[in-house]
C-alpha cells in the first residue's frame, strides 16, 4: 500500500490505538493536519497555546496509563511547551511529541521559523530524532512508542521535515504487541529482606514509581509488616493512602528537619523515590551515615546515585515489592513481628495527635474573612461526588488539601511529579477528563498556576469538557512568599518583589465567562458549601473563583 510520510505517521498512530492528538497547529503541520482530518478515529484536541496542549498530553497519559500524542509547530511552539514538557520529563509521562520540521533541502539557506528541534528538546525527552528518510517513518515510530513506554517511561520526540511527509513510501505496519518489564532479582531481593527484618526503626520513603507501576496495596502491606514510617519527598499522585495510620506526610529534602526525623533510622526503603533531588544547598547530609540503604526503581540510574545503597532493587516495583513482602514473612521472626507491632501502634498514635492539631487549626479558622484554605478545602471534601478525581496545581495550599481530602484511592489525586512548572493544573485536568470521562474531575488551582494556562478554558468550553476549576484567589504568587519567608527570613517589612497579583485584581469569573463558561465567585465562609455543591452537579465546564486569605 502506498502512502504519504503523513498519511502513515497517522495509520501508524491510529494502530497503536491513539484516540487524541493534543497541539496547536501552524504553517510546517499543513500535510500532517490533513492527513489526520482523514482519520475520523482521532480527535484533534486544540490548545491556544502550547503549555495547554503539553498539559492536556500529561494529564490524559497519566490517567489513560498509555503515551499521548503531542503535536507542536516547529522551535516556535517546541519552545513555548519547554516548561511542561519539563515536568512531563522529570515525571517519566510517556509522551509522542511530534513538530513539523522545514523541508530539509531549505535548511541550509536557514528558513522562516526553523530551529534545531532535536537539540532543542533533547533534555526534556528519553530519545529525540529526526526523520530523514521517508522509508524511516515505520521505524522510527515503532520504536517512539516502545521507548515511550519502555522503563523509565518518558517523552520522546520526533521531528517531521515537510518533503518527508510529502514523499510515498511502501507502507506496513506491525506493531509490537507485548514487551516484558525487567524482573528483579530474587537473590539481592532476600538480602534486602534479611536487612528489613532485623530492623529497629526503619522508614519507607515513596514517590510516584508506586503509582506508576499500580504498587499501591503491595507497598501498603510492606509498611504494616515491618511497622514502618511512611513518608514521600513530594506527593505527585497517590502512592500511599493518605488516610492510613503509618502515613506520616510530606518530608521536605531541603529542610533540617529531615535530618533530625532520619536521624535514628537503621534502614531507609526508598521506592520509586529520587534519593535525594534537594532544591537548596545544604552542607550536611541529610543520612545519618549507619542507616543503611534499600532501594526499588524502574530506572539503573537512580539506584545509588546520590547516596550510597547496601541494596539496589532493579526492575518492575510492583514485583519487587511483591517478592520483598513474600521472603519477609518467612525471615521474620517472633521477636522482631512484635516489634513491627508495637511501631505500628506508636506511629499510629503519633499521627492521631498530628491529625487531631491539623483538624484543631481548621476548626479555629472555619468562620474566617477572607476565607481561610482550610475552610475551602473541607467544604471540596464535603461536597465532592463520589469518584471525583483531583488535579491539583495549588501549590502552597496544596498540603492542607490532600491532608484534607486524605486521598486513599489509586488515580484519584493528581500533581505534577517532581515539582517543575506551574499551570499543569488546568490543562492537566482536561487531559484526565478526557482518559477517565465516567469521572467527575475537579481542578484546585492557585490563581498565579491558573494564570499560565488561562486559555484552557477555551479549549474546555470547545469541546464541552465538563471539568469544575476551582480558582484559589489569594492574589500572590504565594509559594514564591513561603519560600522567601523559608530561606530569606521572616521580616514583616518584606514587600516579596515580583509576587503580587492584586493592583489590579484578575476577575477569573469574567475570563471563564469570555471563554464561555459558566462562573461563580465565593467571598463568604456561608456561601462556599452551596455554591461548590452546585457547580459538582453542572456536568459541564464551570469555574469557582474563592477569594482567600
Amino acid at each position: 500500500m502506498k502512502l504519504t510520510g503523513s498519511q502513515a505517521t497517522i495509520e501508524i498512530f491510529r494502530q497503536e490505538g491513539v484516540k487524541y492528538v493534543f497541539g496547536i497547529p501552524g504553517a510546517t503541520e499543513v500535510f500532517f493536519m490533513e492527513a489526520l482530518e482523514k482519520c475520523p478515529e482521532i480527535q484533534y484536541i486544540l490548545g491556544l497555546h502550547e503549555v495547554v496542549a503539553a498539559g492536556m498530553a500529561e494529564g490524559y497519559a497519566r490517567t489513560a496509563r498509555r503515551p499521548a500524542v503531542l503535536n507542536l509547530h516547529t522551535g516556535t511552539g517546541l519552545s513555548a511547551a519547554l516548561p511542561l514538557l519539563s515536568n512531563s520529563f522529570t515525571g517519566g509521562v510517556p509522551l509522542i511529541i511530534t513538530a513539523g520540521q522545514q523541508d530539509t533541502r531549505l535548511k541550509a539557506s536557514e528558513p522562516h521559523l526553523t530551529a534545531d528541534l532535536v537539540s532543542l528538546v533533547k533534555q526534556f525527552s528519553k530519545w529525540a530524532t529526526e526523520i530523514n528518510h521517508a522509508e524511516d517513518i515505520i521505524t522510527i515510530f515503532r520504536r517512539a512508542f516502545k521507548f515511550a513506554t519502555q522503563p523509565p517511561s518518558g517523552p520522546v520526540f520526533v521531528s517531521l521535515p515537510q518533503n518527508i511527509m510529502q514523499a510515498e513510501i511502501d507502507f506496513h505496519y506491525v506493531k509490537n504487541e507485548r514487551i516484558s518489564r525487567p524482573v528483579p532479582n530474587q537473590e539481592t531481593i532476600e538480602y534486602a529482606a534479611e536487612l528489613i527484618a532485623g530492623a529497629k526503626n526503619p522508614v519507607i520513603i515513596l514517590q510516584d514509581g508506586v503509582a506508576k507501576y499500580n504498587a499501591l496495596a503491595e507497598t501498603v502491606s510492606l509498611a504494616e509488616l515491618i511497622g514502618a514510617r511512611v513518608y514521600q519527598p513530594w506527593m505527585g499522585d497517590v502512592n500511599f493512602p493518605c488516610n492510613h495510620p503509618l502515613y506520616l506526610g510530606d518530608l521536605s529534602v531541603s529542610s533540617t528537619r529531615t535530618r533530625e526525623i532520619l536521624k535514628d533510622v537503621d534502614i531507609l526503603i526508598g521506592i520509586g523515590v529520587q534519593l535525594f533531588s534537594q532544591a537548596m544547598y545544604m552542607t550536611e547530609p541529610l543520612i545519618n551515615p549507619t542507616t543503611r540503604i534499600i532501594q526499588i526503581d524502574d530506572n539503573p540510574w537512580e539506584i545509588g546515585k546520590n547516596l550510597p545503597v547496601s541494596v539496589g532493587i532493579t526492575g518492575d516495583i510492583k514485583i519487587a515489592v511483591t517478592c520483598l513482602v513474600s521472603s519477609l514473612r518467612q525471615k521474620m521472626t517472633q521477636e522482631s513481628t512484635k516489634l513491627a507491632t508495637a511501631r505500628r501502634l506508636e506511629i499510629a498514635d503519633l499521627k492521631s495527635k498530628e491529625d487531631q492539631i491539623f483538624a484543631e487549626k481548621a476548626n479555629a479558622e472555619m468562620n474566617n474573612y477572607p476565607i481561610s484554605p482550610y475552610r475551602l478545602m473541607r467544604a471540596i471534601r464535603d461536597n465532592l461526588i463520589p469518584g471525583t478525581l483531583v488535579v491539583d496545581d495549588c501549590w502552597s495550599m496544596s498540603a492542607i488539601l490532600r491532608r484534607t481530602l486524605a486521598f486513599s484511592e489509586p488515580g484519584s489525586y493528581q500533581r505534577s511529579r517532581n515539582g517543575g512548572s506551574i499551570g499543569w493544573g488546568l490543562p492537566g485536568s482536561l487531559g484526565v477528563k478526557l482518559a477517565a470521562p465516567q469521572h467527575p474531575v475537579v481542578c484546585v488551582s492557585g490563581d498565579g498556576s491558573a494564570l499560565w494556562s488561562i486559555q484552557s478554558l477555551w479549549t474546555a468550553a470547545h469541546y464541552q469538557i465538563p471539568v469544575t476549576f476551582i480558582i484559589c484567589a489569594n492574589q500572590a504568587y504565594q509559594q514564591v512568599r513561603l519560600t522567601r519567608k523559608l530561606y530569606g527570613g521572616n521580616s514583616e517589612e518584606k514587600k516579596y518583589l515580583g509576587t503580587d497579583l492584586s493592583d489590579p485584581a484578575v476577575d477569573f469569573c469574567r475570563l471563564a465567562e469570555g471563554f464561555g463558561l459558566t462562573a461563580q465567585r465565593v467571598e463568604r465562609s456561608e456561601q462556599i458549601d452551596k455554591i461548590l455543591k452546585t457547580a459538582f452537579h453542572l456536568d459541564k465546564p464551570n469555574l469557582v473563583e474563592v477569594k482567600l486569605a
